[in-house]
């Protein structure tokens, strides 16, 4: 059994290499695989897609707007706007033109980790790859799989962090890091600061602060602001403070303030219990792999030769998932893609202890064996759902494949105005008004002019114009059955007047 084990640990030690490229491509193929199929959500994707839309419209690369004015709502520096123009540019006005670059930015995102761990051997990196691919919640909403800021964010938030703890080797890392967090803030404004924070206390315990040279220093301020300031100045030659007051009231007032933004104030406890505490998916397992290796460190002396990682590299990486996670419960408005950065020091650490577990501490070889079998089920076990969920599962919804199936920017409705009197299911409700998510499927398919108002409002309008309208919804308009039905596919028609 003993040898058996051994054996085992010694194949995967020298295919580390092909292992390593197989969860590259197993991360690609999670990552890009049907990412055009989901139906586009409203708020942050749909709000990003059409201020992209509207920038590429009017060439203003600057000033994020939506519906013609300036979006004071969405009070985003405009880096994960100019992204999806970039995506836009590449494939077209598509929804993989919107996502491409959230999904390319986490496959980034766990090359740049698994690389990194692999300093604490070669059994830490492939797990924390793997841990990463069957990350859940990043691939469901709002990051690897969105076009909205927070993979980007999420990818600078971990450089910077990955260069932070390089700094004891290369003082010069400083500056990455500053690069890294005033591009995280150009992303997503003001939750860069978690990157500061961490990095300050970084700084502070480790004693490294007393060791920077003055240059490194200047260096670092320079790449840490210059861009920020350099678009803030750009920013306020076009509307002054007010784009600034707006960011400020939203992201930091408005976020802090008792109660929580829009609806979404939670307890303390509400990331412990929802995510990191929940045994529904994978982040429980790892947070008890994670209390265990912190316990592991608190019992024996911290510089060890058999401990699994350098001092300086322990704190570094307990503040990154710590830090963030405190002050975000400290915050009165909650949700889950707020903490997303502490999901990735949460697979880097229980990656090390298990390897460090497997390779290192002395147990029955049974024993350490069946923990090796065991590990691997239930984390394949999450990976699967993960690609039946989020992959596979992936589907759009009834009215979004009308209009994609309806329209085309080449052909002769392209542009047209239109209204819409028809049941949502994003929504579950009827409605004749154009949610943020059906707006940026008009437009992407066919430039198409969205008017609110629904059959009403299409019955009066004096010019050419189109109408979506859900077939029940016919019978309470009998003047429509004047007008040409251009398509019919049994829920919803496509009416024309000419």
């Amino acid at each position: 059994m003993q040898k058996l084990y051994h054996s085992t640990l010694t194949i995967v030690e020298k295919i580390y290499w092909p292992c390593f490229l197989l969860l590259t491509a197993l991360t690609a193929f999670l990552c890009f695989r049907c990412l055009s199929i989901g139906a586009i959500d409203s708020w942050d994707e749909a709000r990003h897609g059409i201020s992209a839309y509207e920038m590429m419209q009017t060439q203003n690369y600057l000033v994020n707007t939506y519906l013609g004015q300036p979006d004071y709502w969405n009070v985003k520096p405009p880096l994960s706007f100019l992204t999806i123009i970039a995506g836009f540019s590449l494939f077209g006005y598509t929804a993989l033109g919107l996502r491409f670059f959230s999904a390319l930015a986490y496959l980034i995102t766990v090359i740049c980790t698994g690389l990194f761990a692999k300093r604490y051997g070669r059994l830490a990196s492939l797990f924390t790859m793997v841990f990463l691919a069957a990350n859940y919640f990043p691939f469901k909403a709002h990051l690897v799989r969105a076009g909205d800021a927070d993979s980007l964010y999420l990818l600078f938030f971990t450089l910077a962090m990955l260069a932070m703890l390089q700094i004891r080797r290369d003082q010069r890392w400083l500056l990455a890091c500053g690069l890294c967090f005033s591009l995280a803030f150009l992303t997503k404004s003001f939750h860069a600061g978690m990157i500061a924070f961490v990095g300050i206390f970084y700084l502070i315990l480790s004693g490294l602060w007393k060791k920077i040279r003055p240059r490194i220093l200047g260096g670092f301020l320079f790449c840490a602001v210059a861009p920020i300031f350099l678009w803030a100045a750009l920013r306020f030659s076009y509307d002054g403070l007010t784009f600034f007051q707006q960011m400020y009231e939203a992201d930091l007032a408005g976020r802090t303030a008792a109660g929580g933004l829009e609806g979404h104030g939670f307890p303390f406890s509400f990331y412990l219990t929802s995510i990191f505490f929940n045994f529904d998916y994978l982040y429980g397992y790892l947070s008890v792999i994670l209390l265990l290796g912190i316990g592991y460190l608190l019992l024996r002396p911290l510089r060890t030769p058999d401990t699994p990682m350098p001092s300086d590299d322990q704190k570094g990486l307990l503040l990154w998932f710590f830090v963030p996670l405190v002050l975000f419960s400290l915050v009165s408005t909650k949700l889950m893609w707020y903490v997303y950065p502490c999901i990735v020091p949460l697979c880097i650490l229980a990656g090390i202890f298990l390897s460090h577990f497997f390779t290192s501490v002395k147990a029955p070889a049974l024993f350490s064996l069946v923990c090796l079998m065991s590990t691997s089920i239930i984390t394949l076990s999450f990976l699967w759902d993960n690609y039946t969920d989020n992959v596979r599962g992936a589907r759009s919804n009834d009215l979004q494949t009308f209009v994609t199936e309806q329209f085309d920017r080449q052909d002769a409705k392209s542009g047209s105005v239109i209204y819409l009197d028809a049941y949502d299911p994003f929504l579950y409700a009827n409605t004749t008004s154009w949610e943020q998510n059906m707006r940026l499927l008009a437009l992407l398919e066919g430039d198409l002019n969205c008017q609110d108002g629904g059959a009403k409002a299409f019955l009066t309008d004096e010019n050419s114009c189109l109408l979506i309208l859900s077939i029940p919804f016919l019978q309470d308009y009998p003047a429509l059955s004047q007008y040409e039905i251009l398509a019919d596919n049994g829920q919803y028609l496509l009416i024309q007047k000419p």
